[in-house]
C-alpha cells in the first residue's frame, strides 16, 4: 500500500522584516509544522519530507527547495503540502493563487497553511479562498514596498562610501565595516594586468600569459576559497579571457572609488537586470585603498576609448549569431581591411589564443562562406514547400488532429476533476463514519490509481498537442515566410532573425547551422 507523504516547506530570506526574523526562522517554522502534524491524528501514518530554502526571496518560484518539492508533486509522490503561512510558500499573489485555485486542485493536492487556518482538504474551505487571495495580495504589495525601502537604504549607504553589494570585486575583500580592503594575492594580479596593458600588450596576450602560468581566474579563486558565488558560465571550466581583462581594466573601483547602481532588476523578484546610464550611478571618490593609481587607470582607459571607434552595426546579418562549438562563446566579427578599402569580414574564436583545452577552431572563417551556406539551405527549403497543394492537404489533416487532441484533453481533465471530487466525498464519508478506514484507504487508492493513469495520458496528449502545433507552424507559418524572401538573392538581418537560431563553427572548420524550425526540416 502506498504511504502518503506530507511535503513541509520552509523558507527564510533577507527580505523578511528583522522584527519577525526570529518568529520566521527555519527552526520556528519546523517546530510549528511538527506540532500541527502531531496534534492531528489523521496524519499519524503519513511520512514527512522537508524542503527548505534559506536565503531565497519569495517573490518568484525560482528556488531550489520549492522546485524540488513541486517535481515530487508532479511525480505523484507528495499528496499534502504544509507551510507555516502563505508568505513562506510565495509572495507573488498571482502565482500563489494559481497554485491554490488551479494546479493543486487539479493534481489532487491538499494544501495546508497553519497560521492562516487554511486547509483545502476541509469540507468548508471554499470560503477561505477569497481570504487567501487577499492575504497573498498583501504579501505581494509588502514585498514591493520592502524592496523599495531596501533599495533606498542601500543607496544611502553607497553615498556614504560603504560597499553594500554581497561580493567584493576581484582584488578586494569586504571588511566587517562594509569597506573594501585589498586582497594581497588578487591585488597583485590586478596590478600586473594594468602594467602589462600600459606596456601595450594586447588583452588576449595578457589572458594567455595568465592561463599559461596557471593564475586562478576570479571565479576559480572564489571557488577555491569556498565562497558561494552565483555565476552563469557557458561551461564548467573557467579561464582568463579578453572579456575578463577588459572588465578589470575598466573597473573604476581599483582607484579607490565607490561605484554603485550600474544595473537594477527589471522588476521586483525579477531574475533579470538592466543596465543603468552612467549619469544615474552613485560614484563616491576615495572611499577605500586604491590598487591602481588614478593616472595609470586614466592612461589605460584613454587608450581603450581610442581603439573602440568601431561601433556595433545591428544591420550586419550575422552579428551576434556566430558561436564557437568548442567553448560555446559568441565570436566577434572582424572587418577585413585591404589596400583598396574594407571588404568583407571574418570570424575566428579568440579563446583558442588563450587556451587549447576547449577544442576551439583555429581557422579563420569568411563571413561570405557562412552567408552562402545559409542562403543555399533556405533556397532548398523554399523549393520543398513550393507545392502549395501538398501543404494545404497536410494543413487540413493537422487541423483535424489538433481538434481531436484538444477534445481528448478536455475529457481527461473533466474525468480527473470528477475523480478528485470522488476522493473528497470518500473522505467526508470516512469522517462521518459512513465508511470504514480500510474501505476508505482501498477506495482512495483505487481513485488515485485512476487519476495517475489519466494524468499520464494527459501528459502524452499534451506532448502530442505540442507536436501538432509544431506541424501547424511548419505548414502554415514557415511556408509564407519562406515565400516572402524568395529567390534569396542576398542574406539580410531580417532573414537571419526569422530562420536562424545560431551558427556554430566546429573545430575542423565546418559550419553547423541551427534553425528556429528544426521540426520543419525533419518533416521534409
Amino acid at each position: 500500500m502506498k504511504k502518503h507523504v506530507i511535503g513541509q516547506y520552509l523558507r527564510l530570506s533577507e527580505e523578511d522584516d528583522q522584527e519577525f526574523r526570529e518568529s520566521n526562522s527555519i527552526t520556528s517554522q519546523r517546530e510549528i509544522l511538527k506540532n500541527y502534524v502531531s496534534s492531528h491524528g489523521e496524519f499519524a501514518d503519513y511520512r514527512v519530507v522537508e524542503f527548505c530554502d534559506d536565503g531565497y526571496s519569495g517573490t518568484d518560484f525560482a528556488r531550489p527547495g520549492v522546485q524540488k518539492m513541486l517535481e515530487q508533486v508532479k511525480a505523484g509522490v507528495i499528496s499534502v503540502i504544509m507551510v507555516k503561512d502563505f508568505s513562506r510558500f510565495g509572495r507573488n499573489y498571482i502565482e500563489v493563487g494559481n497554485y491554490l485555485e488551479q494546479v493543486f486542485p487539479f493534481l489532487g493536492i491538499r494544501f495546508i497553511s497553519v497560521n492562516d487556518e487554511f486547509d483545502s482538504g476541509a469540507s468548508d474551505f471554499s470560503g477561505k479562498l477569497f481570504e487567501a487571495a487577499f492575504k497573498n495580495l498583501v504579501y505581494d504589495l509588502y514585498s514591493k514596498d520592502l524592496s523599495e525601502k531596501i533599495t533606498s537604504v542601500r543607496h544611502m549607504k553607497a553615498r556614504q562610501g560603504k560597499f553594500v553589494t554581497p561580493y567584493a570585486p576581484y582584488g578586494y575583500l569586504k571588511s566587517s565595516e562594509q569597506r573594501l580592503v585589498p586582497d594581497a594575492e588578487a591585488a597583485q594580479v590586478v596590478r600586473r594586468i594594468f602594467h602589462m596593458a600600459l606596456e601595450g600588450i594586447p588583452k588576449a596576450h595578457i589572458a594567455n600569459a595568465l592561463n599559461r602560468e596557471g593564475v586562478p581566474t576570479p571565479l576559480r579563486l572564489r571557488r577555491q576559497r569556498g565562497e558561494h558565488f552565483p555565476c552563469k558560465t557557458v561551461n564548467e571550466k573557467s579561464v582568463w579571457r579578453t572579456a575578463s581583462i577588459f572588465s578589470i581594466l575598466q573597473d573604476q573601483r581599483y582607484v579607490g572609488d565607490t561605484v554603485y547602481g550600474k544595473e537594477k532588476p527589471e522588476s521586483v523578484g525579477s531574475g533579470k537586470d538592466r543596465a543603468v546610464s552612467r549619469e544615474q550611478w552613485i560614484i563616491v571618490p576615495n572611499t577605500h585603498e586604491a590598487i591602481i593609481s588614478r593616472e595609470e587607470f586614466e592612461k589605460v582607459n584613454r587608450g581603450i576609448r581610442q581603439r573602440s571607434s568601431y561601433k556595433r552595426d545591428e544591420t550586419v546579418p550575422l552579428m551576434g549569431m556566430v558561436r564557437c562549438a568548442g567553448c560555446n562563446r559568441i565570436i566577434s566579427r572582424v572587418k577585413r581591411v585591404r589596400s583598396k578599402g574594407i571588404k568583407g569580414a571574418t570570424y575566428r574564436c579568440g579563446v583558442q589564443n588563450m587556451t587549447k583545452e576547449f577544442g576551439c577552431c583555429p581557422q579563420t572563417i569568411e563571413e561570405s562562406q557562412i552567408e552562402t551556406a545559409i542562403l543555399f539551405m533556405l533556397k532548398k527549403m523554399a523549393a520543398v514547400v513550393a507545392d502549395r497543394e501538398v501543404l494545404e492537404v497536410s494543413g487540413h489533416s493537422s487541423a483535424s488532429k489538433a481538434a481531436e487532441t484538444e477534445k481528448l484533453l478536455t475529457e481527461y481533465e473533466t474525468e480527473v476533476r470528477w475523480l478528485a471530487n470522488q476522493k473528497l466525498e470518500k473522505y467526508k464519508a470516512y469522517k462521518d463514519e459512513l465508511l470504514s478506514r480500510e474501505d476508505f484507504i482501498r477506495e482512495k487508492s483505487a481513485l488515485e490509481g485512476k487519476i495517475n493513469n489519466l494524468l499520464s495520458e494527459t501528459e502524452k496528449c499534451r506532448q502530442k498537442q505540442y507536436g501538432d502545433k509544431c506541424a501547424g507552424t511548419r505548414e502554415q507559418d514557415v511556408a509564407p515566410q519562406l515565400g516572402k524572401y524568395v529567390p534569396f538573392e542576398s542574406l539580410t538581418r531580417e532573414m537571419v532573425e526569422t530562420f536562424v537560431e545560431q551558427v556554430c563553427i566546429c573545430q575542423d572548420g565546418s559550419i553547423r547551422i541551427e534553425w528556429k524550425f528544426k521540426d520543419f526540416l525533419r518533416f521534409f
